[in-house]
Protein backbone atom coordinates (compact mmCIF):
# COMPACT_ATOMS: atom_id res chain seq x y z
CA UNK A 1 0.00 0.00 0.00
CA UNK A 2 2.86 2.35 0.74
CA UNK A 3 4.34 1.62 -2.68
CA UNK A 4 0.94 2.23 -4.31
CA UNK A 5 0.56 5.54 -2.46
CA UNK A 6 4.08 6.57 -3.50
CA UNK A 7 3.25 5.80 -7.13
CA UNK A 8 0.12 7.96 -6.91
CA UNK A 9 2.09 10.87 -5.41
CA UNK A 10 4.71 10.60 -8.15
CA UNK A 11 2.04 10.56 -10.85
CA UNK A 12 0.27 13.51 -9.27
CA UNK A 13 3.47 15.57 -9.27
CA UNK A 14 3.86 14.94 -13.00
CA UNK A 15 0.24 15.47 -14.04
CA UNK A 16 -1.45 18.35 -15.83
CA UNK A 17 -5.04 19.52 -16.11
CA UNK A 18 -7.72 21.39 -14.21
CA UNK A 19 -7.19 19.31 -11.08
CA UNK A 20 -3.59 20.47 -10.90
CA UNK A 21 -4.61 24.12 -11.16
CA UNK A 22 -7.29 23.60 -8.54
CA UNK A 23 -5.14 21.70 -6.05
CA UNK A 24 -3.50 24.76 -4.52
CA UNK A 25 -6.80 26.64 -4.55
CA UNK A 26 -9.12 23.83 -3.47
CA UNK A 27 -10.25 25.74 -0.39
CA UNK A 28 -11.56 28.64 -2.51
CA UNK A 29 -15.25 28.20 -3.23
CA UNK A 30 -17.13 30.48 -5.61
CA UNK A 31 -19.95 30.89 -3.09
CA UNK A 32 -17.43 32.24 -0.60
CA UNK A 33 -15.86 34.45 -3.26
CA UNK A 34 -19.27 35.92 -4.11
CA UNK A 35 -20.06 36.59 -0.45
CA UNK A 36 -16.70 38.25 0.22
CA UNK A 37 -16.90 40.30 -3.01
CA UNK A 38 -20.31 41.55 -1.89
CA UNK A 39 -18.83 42.61 1.46
CA UNK A 40 -16.03 44.48 -0.34
CA UNK A 41 -18.44 46.31 -2.67
CA UNK A 42 -20.71 47.34 0.20
CA UNK A 43 -17.77 48.49 2.34
CA UNK A 44 -16.20 50.52 -0.47
CA UNK A 45 -19.47 52.14 -1.57
CA UNK A 46 -20.87 52.60 1.92
CA UNK A 47 -24.10 51.05 0.70
CA UNK A 48 -25.08 48.13 2.92
CA UNK A 49 -27.98 47.38 0.60
CA UNK A 50 -25.93 47.16 -2.58
CA UNK A 51 -26.96 44.24 -4.77
CA UNK A 52 -25.29 41.03 -3.76
CA UNK A 53 -22.82 39.43 -6.15
CA UNK A 54 -23.86 35.89 -7.01
CA UNK A 55 -22.07 32.85 -8.35
CA UNK A 56 -24.18 33.33 -11.49
CA UNK A 57 -22.51 36.71 -12.01
CA UNK A 58 -19.11 35.05 -11.61
CA UNK A 59 -19.94 32.44 -14.22
CA UNK A 60 -20.86 35.24 -16.64
CA UNK A 61 -17.20 36.27 -16.50
CA UNK A 62 -15.61 32.82 -16.16
CA UNK A 63 -17.29 29.85 -17.89
CA UNK A 64 -15.94 27.38 -15.33
CA UNK A 65 -14.29 27.29 -11.93
CA UNK A 66 -11.06 26.20 -13.62
CA UNK A 67 -11.12 29.36 -15.78
CA UNK A 68 -11.62 31.44 -12.64
CA UNK A 69 -8.76 29.65 -10.88
CA UNK A 70 -6.38 30.27 -13.78
CA UNK A 71 -7.09 34.02 -13.59
CA UNK A 72 -6.73 33.79 -9.82
CA UNK A 73 -3.27 32.30 -10.30
CA UNK A 74 -2.26 35.31 -12.37
CA UNK A 75 -3.78 37.72 -9.85
CA UNK A 76 -1.85 36.09 -7.00
CA UNK A 77 1.27 36.29 -9.15
CA UNK A 78 0.70 40.04 -9.60
CA UNK A 79 0.23 40.54 -5.86
CA UNK A 80 3.37 38.57 -5.00
CA UNK A 81 5.50 40.27 -7.66
CA UNK A 82 5.31 43.69 -5.96
CA UNK A 83 6.35 42.64 -2.46
CA UNK A 84 9.79 44.17 -2.85
CA UNK A 85 9.79 47.84 -1.80
CA UNK A 86 9.78 50.33 -4.65
CA UNK A 87 13.14 51.55 -5.88
CA UNK A 88 12.83 55.09 -4.40
CA UNK A 89 12.19 53.61 -0.94
CA UNK A 90 15.07 51.16 -1.34
CA UNK A 91 17.46 53.88 -2.46
CA UNK A 92 16.49 56.05 0.51
CA UNK A 93 17.19 53.20 2.89
CA UNK A 94 20.53 52.43 1.23
CA UNK A 95 21.65 56.08 1.28
CA UNK A 96 20.66 56.52 4.91
CA UNK A 97 22.62 53.40 5.87
CA UNK A 98 25.69 54.56 3.93
CA UNK A 99 25.50 58.03 5.49
CA UNK A 100 25.24 56.46 8.95
CA UNK A 101 28.38 54.45 8.30
CA UNK A 102 26.66 51.06 8.15
CA UNK A 103 29.03 48.60 6.43
CA UNK A 104 27.61 47.00 3.33
CA UNK A 105 27.99 43.51 4.75
CA UNK A 106 25.94 44.48 7.82
CA UNK A 107 23.26 46.07 5.63
CA UNK A 108 23.04 42.94 3.46
CA UNK A 109 22.57 40.78 6.55
CA UNK A 110 19.84 43.09 7.85
CA UNK A 111 17.98 43.27 4.53
CA UNK A 112 18.06 39.51 4.03
CA UNK A 113 16.74 38.91 7.54
CA UNK A 114 13.88 41.36 6.87
CA UNK A 115 13.03 39.72 3.54
CA UNK A 116 13.17 36.23 5.01
CA UNK A 117 10.93 37.24 7.93
CA UNK A 118 8.43 38.77 5.53
CA UNK A 119 8.14 35.66 3.37
CA UNK A 120 7.92 33.15 6.18
CA UNK A 121 5.14 35.19 7.82
CA UNK A 122 3.23 35.83 4.58
CA UNK A 123 0.39 33.29 4.18
CA UNK A 124 0.24 33.98 0.44
CA UNK A 125 3.83 32.84 0.08
CA UNK A 126 2.81 29.40 1.36
CA UNK A 127 0.16 29.34 -1.36
CA UNK A 128 2.72 30.40 -3.94
CA UNK A 129 5.06 27.61 -2.88
CA UNK A 130 2.23 25.14 -3.39
CA UNK A 131 1.93 26.33 -7.01
CA UNK A 132 5.36 24.85 -7.65
CA UNK A 133 3.86 21.39 -7.22
CA UNK A 134 1.71 22.00 -10.28
CA UNK A 135 4.43 23.66 -12.32
CA UNK A 136 4.25 20.92 -14.94
CA UNK A 137 0.91 22.39 -16.08
CA UNK A 138 1.45 25.04 -18.75
CA UNK A 139 -1.04 27.45 -17.15
CA UNK A 140 0.67 27.25 -13.77
CA UNK A 141 4.07 27.73 -15.41
CA UNK A 142 2.73 30.78 -17.25
CA UNK A 143 1.48 32.31 -14.00
CA UNK A 144 4.78 31.63 -12.26
CA UNK A 145 6.72 33.05 -15.20
CA UNK A 146 4.53 36.16 -15.13
CA UNK A 147 5.23 36.60 -11.42
CA UNK A 148 8.95 35.99 -11.75
CA UNK A 149 9.50 38.50 -14.54
CA UNK A 150 7.79 41.32 -12.64
CA UNK A 151 9.50 40.31 -9.40
CA UNK A 152 12.99 40.15 -10.86
CA UNK A 153 12.59 43.48 -12.65
CA UNK A 154 11.87 45.10 -9.28
CA UNK A 155 14.63 43.22 -7.44
CA UNK A 156 17.18 43.99 -10.16
CA UNK A 157 16.55 47.70 -9.70
CA UNK A 158 16.91 47.42 -5.94
CA UNK A 159 20.25 45.57 -6.18
CA UNK A 160 21.52 47.96 -8.83
CA UNK A 161 20.66 50.81 -6.46
CA UNK A 162 22.46 49.12 -3.59
CA UNK A 163 25.57 48.56 -5.71
CA UNK A 164 25.54 52.17 -6.91
CA UNK A 165 25.21 53.65 -3.41
CA UNK A 166 28.07 51.53 -2.08
CA UNK A 167 30.28 51.96 -5.13
CA UNK A 168 30.15 48.36 -6.28
CA UNK A 169 29.52 46.49 -9.52
CA UNK A 170 28.79 42.96 -10.64
CA UNK A 171 31.86 40.76 -10.87
CA UNK A 172 32.25 39.44 -14.46
CA UNK A 173 30.82 37.27 -15.86
CA UNK A 174 27.88 37.65 -13.45
CA UNK A 175 25.01 40.04 -14.12
CA UNK A 176 22.54 41.55 -11.68
CA UNK A 177 19.83 39.10 -12.77
CA UNK A 178 22.13 36.25 -11.72
CA UNK A 179 22.39 37.83 -8.27
CA UNK A 180 18.62 38.31 -8.06
CA UNK A 181 17.90 34.72 -9.02
CA UNK A 182 20.39 33.00 -6.75
CA UNK A 183 19.38 35.08 -3.72
CA UNK A 184 15.70 34.41 -4.42
CA UNK A 185 16.45 30.69 -4.63
CA UNK A 186 18.33 30.79 -1.33
CA UNK A 187 15.49 32.61 0.40
CA UNK A 188 12.82 30.26 -0.96
CA UNK A 189 14.75 27.18 0.11
CA UNK A 190 15.58 28.57 3.53
CA UNK A 191 11.96 29.58 4.17
CA UNK A 192 10.87 25.98 3.53
CA UNK A 193 13.66 24.81 5.84
CA UNK A 194 12.56 27.30 8.50
CA UNK A 195 8.98 25.98 8.32
CA UNK A 196 10.27 22.52 9.21
CA UNK A 197 12.71 23.59 11.94
CA UNK A 198 13.63 27.26 12.57
CA UNK A 199 16.64 26.22 14.67
CA UNK A 200 18.37 24.82 11.58
CA UNK A 201 19.09 28.41 10.48
CA UNK A 202 20.43 29.69 13.82
CA UNK A 203 23.42 31.98 13.35
CA UNK A 204 26.70 30.07 13.91
CA UNK A 205 28.14 33.26 15.46
CA UNK A 206 25.23 33.62 17.83
CA UNK A 207 24.08 37.03 16.62
CA UNK A 208 20.36 37.77 16.89
CA UNK A 209 20.18 39.91 13.74
CA UNK A 210 21.81 37.31 11.48
CA UNK A 211 21.35 33.66 10.56
CA UNK A 212 22.93 30.88 8.56
CA UNK A 213 20.64 32.00 5.70
CA UNK A 214 21.74 35.64 5.67
CA UNK A 215 25.41 34.74 6.03
CA UNK A 216 25.14 32.35 3.09
CA UNK A 217 23.59 35.13 1.00
CA UNK A 218 26.33 37.52 2.10
CA UNK A 219 28.89 34.99 0.84
CA UNK A 220 27.06 34.91 -2.49
CA UNK A 221 27.00 38.71 -2.59
CA UNK A 222 30.75 38.83 -1.93
CA UNK A 223 31.43 36.35 -4.74
CA UNK A 224 29.09 37.91 -7.29
CA UNK A 225 30.08 41.56 -6.77
CA UNK A 226 33.19 43.66 -6.32
CA UNK A 227 34.18 47.25 -5.60
CA UNK A 228 34.19 49.50 -8.62
CA UNK A 229 38.01 49.38 -8.62
CA UNK A 230 37.94 45.59 -8.53
CA UNK A 231 38.89 45.12 -4.87
CA UNK A 232 37.15 42.56 -2.71
CA UNK A 233 34.46 43.37 -0.17
CA UNK A 234 36.54 42.00 2.66
CA UNK A 235 35.18 40.69 5.93
CA UNK A 236 31.74 39.34 6.67
CA UNK A 237 30.82 41.52 9.64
Amino acid sequence: MLRAATDLIRERAQSVGDDVVASALAHVRLTQVAARATEIVRAETGDEKAKAITTGAIYQLWPSQADFQVDLLFHVADVQSVLVPGLPESLRRFREAKAAGVPLERLVLRIMEDVHRHYREDPMYRVELSFLIGAVDARVRAALSHRQEAFYASVDEAYEGLLEVYGRRMRPPFEVRDLSRVIAAQIAGSVVTWYADPALLDDPLGEEDASLMSRAILAIFERFTELADGDDLGGSG
